[in-house]
């Protein structure tokens, strides 16, 4: 295999700030077992056939004591989400073989000293049920903050509207907070973003594509000059191989750590992979996500716009190339024991080198399907 050299992304132009938050990485008990990889990602790769993961979620907190939430992953009792989400009938079909979830989200985060009425807002990422947990064990004064269309198109919830996917106790008796980016100018990387804070510490960024609304987050975890950020994705990739490799981050000649420790120990060489490139390309992200056939919806407004995604998954490979920029994927559980979890923060990632030791990980998931 040739050796690619990365192209130099384009320059990130956010603005200078000595204000940061602290970021901490949440694992939400969430457990989906079992999903057919062929119904979510094309092209089918053989070996690669289900699909096991969680799903994070990130507590924000600013140098103020004010805090957020973003995502909440499912709520521990699934299967009283909107009947519209169709989870019941995904879960009796054997689309997924089995759901686990331990604990609804207030719950970790009170077993661990945070107080409920200190989190002001909680971001939906977007609409699914494995997202948007259960607001109704928040407190009133918490707000839910929501993306562009999302009010218009899936509010009222259910009851009311028997076609939701979100239920009304979601947001009864909150303040709902929709973004609009078409008031600000503000621009991240290519991203359409909002300010949070008004101190370039967090930015909400819009990135259309996997649902309407589609939010992300950018998070500073180190101060200017030399800032670090962790971008927050949901699900504008489900899986690291949506957006891997790609021409700021080609696959390389050697790997370490190995996505293959059981064959590979040491030194994994990369052209083991490149079979399952696109077109063999090192350049090349591997999958490309596909509505689910089994989807209980078939209205357009519960499907991914292709178009808006493609062009948020390209946004995303820029910014994956920036060496102080930590992607994190909601359901790139490839991450588990690279990143420090809950309680303890995020900050000192590129310290801990987590990018280097997550970044090929996700290959392990192909890893059985050659014959070393």
């Amino acid at each position: 295999m040739t050796t690619e050299q990365a192209k130099s992304p384009p320059p990130l132009e956010i603005p200078d700030s000595e204000i940061f938050v602290k970021v901490r990485i949440i694992d939400t008990t969430v457990r989906l077992l079992g999903a057919p990889a062929r119904t979510i990602w094309q092209p089918a790769i053989k070996g690669f056939d289900n699909f096991d993961a969680g799903t994070w979620a990130f507590l924000i907190e600013h140098p103020s004591g004010r805090k957020l939430l973003f995502d909440l992953g499912l709520r521990k009792d699934w299967w009283n989400t909107a009947p519209a989400c169709g989870l019941q009938e995904l879960v009796d079909s054997g689309v997924i073989k089995r759901i686990e979830v331990k604990k609804n989200i207030s719950e970790i985060l009170r077993d661990n000293g945070v107080r409920l009425e200190e989190v002001e807002g909680l971001i939906w990422s977007h609409f699914h049920w494995d997202h948007i947990g259960d607001p109704s064990t928040f407190p009133p004064t918490t707000k839910l903050i929501v993306g562009p269309g999302v009010e218009s198109n899936f509010f009222p919830g259910f009851p009311t509207d028997p076609n939701s996917p979100i239920l009304q106790s979601d947001y009864a008796g909150r303040e709902l907070r929709e973004i609009d980016f078409s008031s600000d100018s503000l621009q991240i990387a290519q991203f359409k973003a909002f300010d949070y804070f008004k101190d370039g510490s967090f930015y909400i960024l819009d990135s259309p594509g996997h649902a309407i609304g589609h939010l992300s987050g950018l998070a500073r975890t180190t101060p200017s000059p030399g800032a670090t950020f962790i971008h927050m994705c949901g699900d504008t990739a489900n899986h690291a191989g949506e957006v891997r490799p790609s021409v700021y981050q080609p696959l390389p000649e050697f790997m370490m750590p190995s996505p293959s420790p059981n064959t590979h120990p040491g030194l994994c060489p990369g052209h083991l992979f490149q079979p399952i490139m696109r077109n063999e390309s090192p350049l090349e992200h591997i999958l490309e996500f596909q509505n689910p056939p089994e989807h209980p919806k078939h209205d357009t407004k519960y499907a991914a716009n292709y178009s808006e995604l493609r062009a948020t998954i390209q946004k995303i490979e820029e910014l994956d190339g920036h060496s102080q920029i930590l992607t994190v994927m909601a359901h790139d559980w490839s991450l588990k024991d690279v990143v420090d979890e809950f309680p303890e923060d995020a900050n000192a990632w590129i310290e801990k080198a987590w990018k280097g030791k997550g970044m090929w990980r996700f290959l392990r998931d192909f890893a059985g399907i050659f014959a070393f």
